[in-house]
């Protein structure tokens, strides 16, 4: 029987490359297919699920599954190993970035960039996230490339009969990392310029682990200096209490610059929040027709949109209805039925 093992330059338990490894592994295993996940470097409270990469034990018949999101130089030996090979590919952050702010992660940055066509040559199929992953497998010299998208199970929301009453001040929500190329800066700003000219009772959270202390620092800095009010930078927080952010928020807003796919996007159509956002990357094609585009670097422009998707009831219910579809492009069975071909064209 084929078995398929996961192989992770690294496995955290917030990590959203092993969240997805391991909802890869539930597939696998209702397939009859589930081997091990493998990772270079493992965080203490995944070691129960998560083995160490010496400890691989893969059969001829096997498939090695790769997730490919950072430079991993232990799993470079694992290409020339007999076994076919499937190449999942989560995008690396580009270097410049993150130079200034981080000059050492910057550095991983850029060697994984410039890794990636030995990993994209060496498998049998690569898998990317969005058709803008996938354009960077092509150029890096990948034979067959295949769209799968993130295995998306939407998440339990708590159950209140009113989370957003139209007499509630406005709740503005971003998640994700906090890093440069997410650019929460620019969603200060914007939220700024809304709260002085529209919303002054309005509040923003922005939910996610930052690059560092002093890069944390820097953006409350600038809520300061931008007089917004009500800014909470959360840090990471449980998937109860995000649950619990998505029910009451009105409005998801990210102007990030650099994105595969962004998972927020879908979580913000199962929780029937409006959504502002860049389209960039692989954001267009999951937001679609769902999403008020700010494609315009005219920050007060954003904060208009802001308001239309705060205040205009006609616009928030289309919105919230046209996330629903959206949704259901991404639904689990339709992307497992995808990741089921894709391995099945690598084994062949």
């Amino acid at each position: 029987m084929t078995r398929i093992h996961q192989l992770l330059s690294g496995a955290g338990p917030v990590d959203a490359v092993t969240t997805q490894a391991l909802a890869y592994r539930e597939l696998f295993e209702r397939w009859g297919m589930a081997g091990e996940i493998h990772a270079a470097a493992i965080e203490p409270r995944l070691k129960a699920r998560v083995r160490p990469l010496a400890k691989l034990e893969a059969a001829p018949e096997d498939l090695l599954l790769i997730h490919y999101s950072a430079y991993a130089p232990r799993l470079e030996p694992l290409l020339d190993l007999p076994q076919r090979k499937l190449l999942v590919y989560h995008n690396v952050t580009p270097a410049r970035y993150l130079w200034s702010h981080h000059p050492h992660v910057a550095t991983l940055c850029q060697l994984g960039r410039d890794h990636l066509p030995r990993y994209a040559q060496a498998v049998d199929v690569a898998c990317a996230v969005s058709e803008y992953n996938a354009r960077e497998l092509r150029e890096a010299g990948a034979r067959e490339v295949r769209i799968v998208p993130i295995l998306y199970r939407p998440r339990e929301l708590p159950a209140t009969a009113d989370p957003r009453p139209p007499e509630a001040a406005p709740r503005v929500l971003g998640v994700g990392r906090l890093v440069p190329h997410k650019r929460q800066d620019l969603a200060i700003r914007a939220f700024a310029l809304w709260q002085r000219e529209h919303a002054p009772d309005a509040a923003l959270a922005l939910v996610g682990e930052p690059l560092s202390p002093a890069y944390r620092e820097r953006l409350e800095r600038l809520a300061e200096r931008a007089g917004a009010r009500g800014v909470e930078l959360t840090g990471p927080v449980p998937d109860a209490e995000l649950a619990r952010r998505w029910a009451s928020a009105h409005v998801f807003l990210t102007l990030s610059e650099h994105e595969g796919f962004c998972v927020p996007l879908l979580e913000a159509f199962q929780a029937g929040v409006p959504v502002v956002a860049r389209p960039v990357g692989g954001m267009p094609e999951v937001g679609g027709d769902a999403v008020l585009w700010a494609d315009t670097e005219d920050l007060a422009v954003v904060a208009e949109l802001l308001e239309l998707a705060v205040r205009d009831a006609e616009l928030r219910a289309e919105l919230v209805a046209r996330g629903r579809r959206r949704l259901e492009e991404f639904a689990y069975e339709r992307t497992a039925e995808k990741l089921r071909a894709a391995v099945e064209a690598a084994l062949r």
